[in-house]
């Protein structure tokens, strides 16, 4: 049963909830649940959840809000659980119900998610059931604001077409699907070949769908806003407009920027979001970030920013009255005399940093009162990695949330790419939830039974995921801490190295052996299985850390026999790797390209999507960036990262045998060539993960012991 309700002056009905719930968890389980809207209480949302007369009944105040308490329910009560990162739905054919009522009242307005650069690192080239599941997901999890990229490169097109250039001339100023959140970011423009049509109007589609399925949950699509980005010549074909050169950024060109404070650019932004609502329909809150990573030379054209920012404000709020300016906070993003010029009634930043600056940070005072979320970015360029600065959240959104002048109002979900690391996501979301920090001993044993199910938490799984919570989920609050990975995805050198690992590999080594040994029964789940695989692959991953010092010191020995022996023990490693991330989908290459191939119509369209997709994840386009969206998949690992270290061992080998130098190896070169090649490889998993996981351990052990 569904019913609506009046919140405030706004009537809203519960059926797409139901919808949703129906696409989560089928009908059997779905039609024992009613979902009954009822209003917001001083305009904080909030869930209620309790069993009447044999049925579960959840109280929400929007559509999202009722699968947040669903989700809250299927968490703490049925022992379930569903994520981005695999599913445990074993529930009883009645499902059970609360003993007595539960309620949770969101503690913020904000519950925002995703980074600017999710789409590309994530899923450039997705379909609608990739982003109907995502989104139902995301409310499940509490989410109220979700930004949406795809789709915007058909905003500027028409938009542009009308100030001097044709279509042509903007189908190859727009970047590749898999490039263009960086072109919005005001970093750099252009495709090695122009984007195609079809591409355009394929994305423009999904993003009106995406945009329409939230506002029917109740949700916000946050779109990007219009802040003075054009095509080249823009001065030149609209005369007088001033225009300001940005000049480059890790050797991309970025695009031209027309001074906010010209009378060219209200006329510019008002077509911009007329066309913008056409496509996508309204919105209040638009994300906008100007020289959010500087500009050349660092003067900022000469430019009042104070002044540029209000008129850039000024814009949205003629098309969009009351309309909220989202912006990310990023190093030194947003300047300050952008803060300066801001309506802070009207202005949110997403806080990318708060877990990685000092505790004692006042934003408040940094940002002049503008208004603020706790934001979570635990991951850069899909880096394929467990853990989290989970502790660090636990303390320091209660120590800044109950500040006396707090201007915090929510949370921001901000990884660089999604569909990963779900215990971090389900606590991080949580907090939005809450009145108090949790007993953090106590969450995991909790995760661990609605992880993998059973009548009670299974005593090996909640070991593993304490192991895990002292380790990979207690990172420092530092920068740092963002790259606990492995060497096997770095270009090849003896010296390779990223940042220190928080944590001794032996630890994961332990959760390895508890977590397999999680009861037979509940082995069958796809939380289990992605779970066990990415476990298995941190284990190998972190002990490349151990291996390549002593490959290292065997070279410097000139022990060639020392070195041949330690350097095929990585290569092993790598294909063992390999073979364990072949079992699931979600770490392999083989469906990242296939899905982009959909995107294509000939082979002309296929050869430049498919270097879009490879380089990015490889050579990025530039030696400057080249590796930063590196990950463990299979076929990275097993093809491409692997023939880099082979090529890089025989030729130390060469040097050891000869006397002579080892040779120097073009790796942007060899990167560039991979990226055009088209190559395929699996889209479905193989292998046995519990079988692999298991020799896994026992060979990391053996090489422990030697």
């Amino acid at each position: 049963m569904a019913s609506p309700a009046n919140a405030g002056d706004t009537v809203f009905d519960a059926a797409p909830a139901r919808a949703s719930l129906i696409r989560l968890i089928g009908h059997p389980h779905a039609d024992q649940v009613d979902l009954v809207a009822t209003p917001r209480r001083e305009n904080a949302d909030y869930f209620r959840i309790t069993g009447q007369n044999h049925r579960l009944v959840i109280e929400g105040t929007s559509p999202a809000t009722l699968l947040a308490g669903f989700g809250w329910y299927l968490e703490y009560v049925a022992h379930a659980n569903i994520s981005l990162a695999g599913d445990q739905l074993d529930l009883p054919a009645t499902l059970p119900l609360p003993t007595k009522p539960i309620v949770r009242e969101s503690n913020g307005a904000n519950r925002f998610a995703l980074n600017d650069v999710d789409e590309g690192y994530t899923e450039p080239y997705a379909s609608w059931e990739y982003w109907q599941h995502k989104i139902d997901v995301l409310a499940l999890h509490g989410i109220n604001q979700v930004l949406i990229y795809q789709g915007q490169e058909k905003v500027y097109e028409q938009t542009f077409q009308g100030f001097g250039y044709s279509r042509g001339d903007l189908l190859a100023w727009i970047p590749q699907a898999a490039h263009q959140p960086w072109w919005l970011l005001q970093n750099l423009c252009c495709s090695p070949q122009p984007l195609a049509q079809g591409v355009i109007d394929r994305r423009a589609d999904l993003a009106r769908k995406m945009a329409d399925r939230l506002r029917e949950l109740g949700m916000i699509p946050v779109f990007p806003g219009f802040y003075g980005t054009v095509p080249p010549d823009f001065g030149k074909r609209n005369p007088g407009a001033h225009v300001i050169p940005t000049g480059e950024w890790d050797g991309y060109r970025r695009p031209d920027w027309l001074d906010p404070n010209d009378r060219w650019f209200a006329k510019v932004a008002a077509e911009f979001y007329a066309r913008q609502t056409a496509l996508f329909g309204e919105s209040s809150m638009y994300k906008m970030d100007p020289l959010h990573e500087g500009i050349e030379g660092g003067d900022h054209g000469g430019l009042d920013l104070t002044a540029a920012t209000k008129s850039i404000q000024g814009a949205l709020n003629k098309a969009h009255p009351h309309a909220t300016w989202v912006l990310l906070g990023w190093e030194t993003n947003p300047l300050p005399p952008i803060v300066e010029g801001l309506d802070k009634s009207h202005t949110l930043i997403v806080d990318g940093e708060s877990e990685a600056t000092l505790a004692d940070t006042d934003r408040e005072a940094q940002w002049k009162g503008t208004p603020y979320t706790f934001g979570t970015i635990w991951n850069f360029g899909g880096h394929t990695n467990i853990g989290a600065n989970l502790s660090v959240w636990n303390e320091r959104f209660w120590q800044w949330k109950k500040k006396p002048d707090s201007r915090m109002n929510g949370i921001a979900l901000m990884p660089e790419a999604s569909d990963n690391n779900p215990a971090a996501m389900a606590f991080f979301t949580e907090l939005a939830w809450r009145k108090e920090p949790v007993d953090v001993d106590e969450w995991f044993r909790q995760w661990a039974w609605r992880r993998y199910g059973g009548a009670a938490p299974d005593s090996h799984a909640v070991a593993a995921w304490h192991i895990l919570q002292q380790t990979a989920y207690h990172l420092p609050a530092t920068w740092d801490s963002k790259y606990q990975t492995g060497y096997f995805e770095l270009a090849p050198s003896l010296y390779a190295h990223t940042l220190p690992l928080d944590y001794a590999p032996e630890h994961i080594d332990r959760a390895l052996a508890e977590l397999l040994q999680v009861a037979p029964a509940l082995r069958n789940s796809t939380a289990y299985r992605y779970d066990l695989t990415d476990l298995t692959r941190q284990a190998l991953a972190v002990r490349s850390r151990v291996l390549l010092p002593k490959i290292s010191a065997a070279f410097e020995a000139r022990d060639e026999a020392e070195f041949a022996r330690l350097s095929e023990q990585w290569l092993n490693w790598m294909k063992r790797l390999d073979a364990v991330l072949g079992t699931n989908r979600q770490f392999m290459l083989g469906p990242w390209l296939a899905r982009a191939k959909t995107y294509a119509s000939n082979p002309g369209e296929w050869t430049a999507i498919n270097y879009d997709a490879r380089s990015l994840i490889t050579v990025w386009g530039r030696p400057d960036v080249a590796d930063y969206a590196r990950r463990e998949w299979q076929g990275l690992v097993g093809d491409y990262y692997y023939e880099r270290w082979k090529l890089y061992f025989d030729s130390l080998k060469k040097a050891l045998s000869t006397g002579g130098k080892a040779e120097r190896i073009d790796w942007y070169a060899f990167g560039e060539k991979w990226a055009h090649e088209q190559k395929t490889y699996p889209t479905e998993p193989s292998g046995d993960i519990h079988a692999l996981a298991q020799q896994v351990l026992t060979e990391l052990t053996d090489a422990k012991d030697r």
